[in-house]
């Protein structure tokens, strides 16, 4: 696909997008069919037929990262600010994050890199010691660069200051989600002619504990006792626990619960906006999904299974997007939409699905045929036919070659060895949220 787009590009399209998804195919093609493909797609290139309008860059830029936020959960539970936001927005129909757990995830998303090549594959673990991220340019340096003001009111404490996250902002302060709509009803009220800004989000949403609101309990009918007797407010690792009846079923209604009151609050940071929401582009997205007990695991560990990896991207006011995408492709999608010059490791478009965590990889090219490798093992699962990758088959050849592309153009790198000793206010704002020996 991302040889397509180059070809695509190289004859004169308009919108490699367009001309790549009318030729999306369910399985990998034969190399008759590509070279068919091919002569179709430049016969295309040389038609006559008219060429949309441009892309009209609006002045500032949203973007929301809502941790922890399955694709499917907006299905799942009453979102109506949601729903009303992808009317007016493209949606990108898979999106997979880079990583399902929010450092090497959130790296990828602010240096266009994939885990692969910005190398940082820590695990949580029980330490509070960890690698600074990489020095590549990030989202904020490079749009301050351009002459934006830069905010961030982040949620989650991995994302302190002390790893490097903050480069690049003129402001970039601690937040719990209640604060949020009216955080960014006061930096919006700052914004003034003279400057474009930038407004990053990140909200903990339905990550663990799982603290609902009662309206939310209420409508879901989960007793405050399943909190408490069963931890739910934790991740849940043991697989006898999770066995226990209602267990389960407890759990995803308080996740379902959550995300209606996290979406209630979008929807209040949206209003926020007031009269700049016309001229903002919003990216909403996610780091990481969350197991609800399939496989027999609540949380988001050691895996790459879809419920982790297939993340919501809603972009308003952005430039067309193709039907899959990896999160690594958030930078670009933004300076793309801005008409912006910079030359990220991941194109606005490039479809091909990648996600990993530590030693385990996906891939995909099509958001249906997925292979994933743990260290030497490697199954296939058809994702259409086997949701909850329940089945696994030998991996094709085509993925394999897939997989051999992706790594022979993306640089493998390696996280510094330098550790950054995380402040006692992080650690033990981490250890509340079950990590760091705490109570998972």
């Amino acid at each position: 696909m991302v040889i397509l787009q180059g070809a695509i590009r190289a004859h004169g399209c308009e919108s490699s997008t367009e001309s790549v998804n009318r030729f999306k195919y369910a399985r990998i093609p034969s190399l008759d069919y590509l070279a068919c493909m091919w002569l179709t797609i430049f016969a295309a290139c040389s038609s006559s037929a008219p060429t949309k309008p441009p892309h009209i860059a609006r002045r500032n830029v949203l973007l929301v990262v809502v941790d922890t936020l399955r694709s499917d959960a907006i299905a799942g539970a009453q979102t109506p600010e949601l729903d009303h936001l992808k009317k007016s927005a493209d949606s990108v129909d898979t999106a997979w994050s880079s990583s399902t757990w929010t450092v090497p995830s959130m790296i990828s998303m602010f240096t266009g890199m994939p885990v692969r090549q910005h190398g940082w594959s820590r695990e949580p673990g029980n330490v509070n010691a960890f690698p600074s991220i990489p020095p590549a340019p990030l989202l904020a340096e490079v749009l301050k660069k351009k002459g934006y003001g830069t905010t961030a009111l982040y949620a989650n404490d991995f994302l302190a200051p002390s790893l490097g996250f903050s480069r690049g902002f003129d402001s970039y302060d601690k937040i719990v989600d209640r604060q949020a709509p009216k955080r960014v009803a006061e930096a919006v009220a700052e914004w003034g002619p003279d400057q474009p800004e930038f407004l990053y989000v990140h909200l903990l949403g339905p990550h663990s504990p799982l603290l609902p609101s009662e309206a939310a309990r209420s409508r879901h009918g989960v007793d405050s006792a399943w909190f408490e007797a069963h931890r739910l407010g934790f991740l849940i690792g043991a697989a006898k626990r999770n066995r226990e009846p209602g267990v389960r079923d407890a759990y995803r209604d308080g996740y379902y619960a959550v995300v209606e009151d996290t979406d209630a609050r979008i929807g209040e940071i949206l209003d926020a906006l007031g009269e700049h929401r016309q001229d903002t582009l919003i990216v909403l997205t996610s780091d990481h999904g969350e197991l609800l007990g399939e496989h027999e695991v609540f949380g988001h560990g050691w895996w790459v299974y879809e419920p982790l990896a297939h993340v919501p991207l809603i972009v308003e006011g952005g430039v067309p997007l193709p039907e899959t995408l990896s999160g690594a492709s958030v930078p670009a999608i933004i300076t793309e939409s801005l008409h912006l010059e910079h030359r990220w490791p991941t194109a606005y478009d490039a479809p091909l699905l990648v996600t990993q965590r530590k030693d385990k990889l996906a891939i995909s090219v099509n958001g249906r045929e997925k292979a994933i490798w743990d260290g030497s093992d490697a199954e296939l699962f058809d994702l259409e036919s086997d949701p909850g990758e329940l089945s696994g088959s030998p991996v094709s050849e085509a993925l394999v070659q897939a997989r051999a592309a992706f790594e022979a153009r993306t640089p493998a790198g390696r996280y510094s060895e330098d550790q950054v000793q995380l402040h006692q206010d992080t650690t033990e704002a981490l250890q509340s949220l079950g990590y760091l020996g705490g109570p998972e």
